[in-house]
């Protein structure tokens, strides 16, 4: 007799796509291997056909799994795998908090807005300048507050793309929004583990005031440093790379 999982509340497709995802990217089903067949699946999760179908094709469109009619559903190799997606994201956080995706994150994030910051602060709009001060303001607000750890996230996040945003630099604000899914994602790890908010707060307000006083080569180093301290705070808290 099968074994059946507890699906959690939610649209059900989804919840089963991420039960999926999260024993995929957990490591249980390894790359070239396949998941159960459609049927099995059904008496684990105790839905419908139509239901695995859907989550099966979501999981397909993260390019994590491939669907074959000779093979069944393989797991795709992980160079395959769509990482800036933000559920792949999460369900790698969640399934295995490792120091090895901290570290990509933070890499990637550190190639990219430091630069961003500078272009800010060169050429950055009044308008612009506006809209850092506000998220700013926003954000001390949800640390003075204590808002939740989503509302938290929502407004570090915001103030990272407004930055980007005042970079002026029309791929680099493309970049960024592709870029939204592992902001978003690092930046809920940062709040869900937060030990000092006003250290994290005084990081943020270098940024800030060096944009709005037009000092590049400080704005630069200031995310610079604000990213290797959220970096260094992170990474304590993770499973060590093998």
């Amino acid at each position: 007799m099968l074994e059946r999982e507890l699906v959690p509340i939610g649209t059900m497709s989804t919840q089963i796509a991420a039960l999926l995802g999260s024993r995929i990217v957990g490591g249980e089903f390894r790359p070239g291997a396949t998941l159960p067949v459609e049927a099995e699946l059904c008496g684990i999760y105790g839905v419908s056909r139509t239901v695995i179908r859907e989550a099966v094709k979501n999981l397909s469109a993260k390019r994590l799994i491939e669907v074959s009619p000779k093979v069944g559903t393989r797991v795709l190799p992980f160079a395959d795998w769509n990482l800036l997606d933000r559920d792949v994201l999460t369900w790698r956080l969640s399934a295995q908090f490792d120091a090895k995706i901290v570290a990509d994150i933070f890499e990637m994030r550190l190639c990219f807005e430091p630069r961003a910051s500078f272009l800010a602060a060169r050429d950055g709009t009044v308008e612009d300048f506006g809209a850092i001060e506000h998220h700013f303001h926003e954000l001390a607000r949800a640390f003075e507050t204590d808002l939740t750890i989503e509302a938290t996230a929502q407004a570090e996040l915001a103030f990272h793309l407004a930055v980007i945003q005042a970079s002026h630099n029309g791929l680099f604000v493309t970049v960024g929004s592709t870029f939204k899914s592992a902001l978003r994602v690092s930046s809920q790890m940062l709040q869900r583990h937060a030990i000092q908010p006003a250290e994290t707060l005084a990081t943020h307000d270098a940024v800030r005031a060096a944009i709005l006083a037009r000092d590049p080569t400080g704005a630069a180093d200031a995310m610079e440093r604000l990213l290797h301290a959220a970096r260094d705070r992170l990474l304590p808290l993770a499973v060590p790379i093998p």
